[in-house]
């Protein structure tokens, strides 16, 4: 079941009425099943969940083995280890990939005089697969290097990978920070029930007002890409990158509100990514759960591995690093070659910005403008928004169905369009002049408020009079603007 709609907000008020009702011993079994139900309510993945299983099983029995004081022998514990990664991500391959990298063999083989002819399996992936692969994953390796203690209790273990409140969309956890808390929750607690009530009402307003109503826009745009003026796809390029932040973390916003309801803290996923000031601190600031993931278990072995280079090698190697984990996370999004340019251009970014960093900033102090702090700041965050929609355009492209090379063409065109024209363009494409002052003054909000710190703790600080009409305020905003069900989140998908 989806996050905005009204068969989750029951599910949920029962699941968390429930859990302050049953004994704190059996907290983590009604969490298991209440997970279960949500994971199966889909069809789709009810008819998969084997596969949930299977993760499971596999991964808790290598933990128990690469835990155990009796193996010591260290083949075996790579054995292992490789077993848990070749079923997790054997799973992943065949579901996600295995579509795409064949027919890349059978064109490949086609140059080469094959018959280029490659049969789909055309498989429909389970929700949720992404990030229950990756949390578990990360649990074995943990476990492996000594760094998180194995889970005797396969039901407890088993909520550790399917908790509700994260398995289709994130945070992407860690065994150290979860696992203890979803054994034995925290208490009721009225401030905390509060802040968590808050975050996700503040999550259903960044995701159900302002990223759908910025969607009707973008997709209306995107939809007829072909003809589309420059200004509509430069405009619609732009919106998409807050509206995909907005989509995405409103629903960790949910997911962290409603989990802390529960007496579970989860890992924060963003902070305020579009305050950045390089490309390499956005990175730092966006999907921090996925981001750190690969640094942990991608990239710091890569470094280890290459440490001792001399000079310029030890940075070239360092930059090839960063280069290639981001094409990977493209693969991890999505099975398509426009996920993998986003990761391509994502990784330049990162390197050109690393290796011109010391350049760049003997060139800033001859300018006048990057003396006065606000304006530099503001010039540094308009560059690393620009690069980061230029990158965003092939997400959005698969989303909404258009070729980014033809978005991208498209922009060149039209610019002789009036302000008149390009207005009622704009109202033509389905917002409402109400609804797009609700936008304005939505986005707004959200950039004053996160700008102070995290929702809840901002929340708690204020006085009565300021919390009250803002909680209203939220409400009815939901109420005449939102509409239950009618979008998914967008980052559901991967």
């Amino acid at each position: 079941m989806d996050f905005n709609t009204p068969i989750f907000l029951g599910f949920f008020a029962a699941v968390a009425l429930l859990t302050y009702c049953v004994p704190r011993r059996l907290k983590p079994y009604l969490l298991l099943v209440a997970s279960y139900v949500f994971y199966m309510y889909k069809p789709e993945n009810a008819r998969l969940v084997a596969l949930l299983v299977s993760a499971t099983v596999v991964t808790w029995c290598a933990g128990v083995a690469l835990g155990s004081r009796k193996l010591r022998n260290v083949w075996a514990r790579r054995a292992f280890l490789w077993l848990a990664l070749a079923v997790c991500l054997g799973i992943l391959f065949f579901y996600k990939y295995f579509d795409f990298f064949g027919q890349l063999a059978a064109d490949v083989g086609a140059i080469f005089g094959g018959s280029g002819k490659f049969v789909s399996l055309d498989l429909i992936a389970p929700l949720g697969l992404s990030y229950f692969t990756f949390q578990s994953l990360g649990y074995v390796i943990d476990v492996y290097q000594h760094k998180a203690n194995p889970q005797l209790n396969l039901f407890k273990y088993a909520l550790f990978v399917s908790f509700f409140a994260c398995i289709f969309t994130g945070p992407i956890e860690r065994a150290e920070h979860l696992m203890p808390q979803l054994e034995n929750p925290k208490p009721f607690n009225y401030s905390r029930m509060a802040g968590g009530a808050f975050r996700m009402l503040w999550g259903y307003f960044k995701k159900m007002v302002l990223a759908d109503g910025i969607g009707q826009f973008v997709s209306a745009v995107y939809g007829g890409a072909n003809t589309a003026a420059g200004p509509y796809l430069v405009a619609a390029s732009l919106l998409f990158s807050y509206q995909i932040y907005l989509d995405f973390s409103g629903c960790c916003d949910i997911a962290i509100g409603g989990a802390r309801i529960l007496g579970v803290d989860l890992l924060e996923n963003f902070n305020r990514p579009f305050a950045a000031t390089s490309y390499t601190e956005l990175w730092n600031r966006w999907h921090m759960s996925l981001t750190n993931w690969f640094r942990d278990y991608i990239f710091t072995p890569l470094a280890f591995y290459n440490r001792g280079l001399p000079g310029i090698w030890g940075k070239l190697q360092g930059w090839f690093n960063v280069f290639i984990i981001f094409p990977i996370s493209g693969l991890w999004h999505g099975a398509s070659w426009g996920y993998v340019i986003w990761g391509v251009l994502n990784g330049l970014f990162l390197v050109v910005g690393k290796a011109t960093a010391k350049k760049r900033r003997k060139l800033a102090k001859h300018n006048p403008l990057y003396r006065i702090k606000p304006v530099k700041n503001f010039i540094q965050r308009a560059i690393v928004y620009l690069l980061f929609t230029i990158c965003i355009v092939f997400f959005a492209a698969d989303l909404y169905g258009a070729a980014a090379g033809t978005v991208f063409a498209g922009m060149f065109r039209g610019w002789d369009i009036g302000w008149s024209a390009f207005f009622a363009g704009v109202l033509d494409r389905g917002l409402t002049l109400r609804l797009i002052a609700v936008l304005m003054g939505g986005c707004a909000l959200v950039e004053l408020v996160e700008w102070r710190g995290p929702v809840a703790e901002w929340i708690r600080r204020q006085w009565f009079v300021i919390r009250w009409p803002l909680y209203y305020l939220l409400a009815l905003a939901i109420l005449f603007f939102a509409a239950f069900g009618q979008s998914a989140f967008i980052y559901q998908q991967y």
